[in-house]
């Protein structure tokens, strides 16, 4: 896709988890129609956003000391990804599918303000890496507002919200259409990156424009009722973990980086006060209808 600079900026703004996520980005760089996750996320009221992502179609800042190398791990990215810490600020670097050009996100410490640097590149790799750019962006700055995003998938039953854990691979999706088959009045709220938040009436899980591999971008909330971590097992069987437990059952599947003090000591805080109010149940399980049902019937026993 072919990009002609401007100095002329737009804006295009989201509400995610009742945040509000500002891009600023030249008015013909079609953002709106590539971020299609967001649609159903798109704010047109005026208050002051939270999050604020500026796009550039400038080259990035040259220096030759992009500061300390954090991590070249990625499983979305494998070797075209690395990660540097340099002072106040985080520098995201993914070389282009071509290899011709490097995109680079540039964020303050506490991930409330970036800039994203776009290089040539098709518009459905503008698509893609924009997109994990603000989820990665989101998962940090959420912090600061009682928020954590997770890597989980969600269903909704009966108006409320359970959250399924495990690595990667352990079959969280796969639990989460057993219910969509198995126990009525059950839907997806999220398959792959919901946000969950403290909020004065109690804690709540949200839907995202990020939801992994099955498309499901659904603006909704609901009232938390559970977590449950899953595991891979030859038989089914369930078990509440109470107090740090709980704390360590959740805590690997939540989103901060461990550099930056501040926010990943905030998550911890954020989690033991949900974690206090919310139940972590553990499943061994086999992917199997009676494995939703045991899990149904843990989760709602007392309804």
């Amino acid at each position: 896709m072919d990009i002609t600079k401007s100095p002329e900026l737009a804006q295009t703004r989201y509400h995610v988890a009742e945040l509000l996520l500002e891009f600023n980005h030249p008015k013909e760089f079609p953002l709106y129609q590539l971020l299609r996750s967001f649609q159903d996320f798109r704010w047109v009221g005026t208050y002051n956003a939270e999050i604020v992502i500026n796009i550039s179609l400038d080259k990035a800042p040259e220096t030759a000391d992009m500061g300390i190398l954090r991590t070249d791990d990625s499983i979305a990215w494998g070797d075209r990804f690395r990660f540097y810490e340099k002072g106040d600020t985080f520098i995201t670097a993914i070389v282009n599918e071509k290899g011709n050009g490097t995109w680079y996100q540039y964020s303050s410490r506490n991930f409330e303000e970036s800039t994203i640097y776009v290089p040539e590149s098709s518009a459905d790799e503008q698509s893609a890496v924009i997109t994990w750019m603000s989820m990665m962006i989101f998962g940090q700055a959420s912090l600061l507002h009682d928020t954590i995003m997770l890597h989980a998938s969600v269903v909704n039953h009966k108006g409320e919200g359970v959250a399924f854990l495990g690595k990667s691979g352990t079959g969280k999706s796969t639990h989460s259409r057993l219910w969509l088959t198995h126990i009525p009045n059950t839907s997806l709220l999220n398959d792959d990156n919901p946000a969950v938040r403290i909020r004065e009436e109690g804690i709540f899980i949200y839907g995202t424009p990020w939801s992994g591999k099955t498309p499901c971008y659904r603006n909704q909330l609901l009232p938390l009722k559970a977590f449950v971590r899953l595991e891979q097992a030859p038989a089914n069987t369930f078990t509440w973990q109470p107090g740090i437990k709980g704390f360590i059952a959740v805590l690997p599947s939540c989103t901060a980086i461990r550099w930056n003090k501040d926010l990943f000591s905030g998550m911890n805080t954020i989690l033991e006060k949900i974690v206090g109010e919310i139940p972590v149940g553990y499943l061994q399980c086999l992917p199997d209808a009676a494995a939703a049902q045991l899990c149904h019937s843990s989760v709602f026993s007392s309804q």
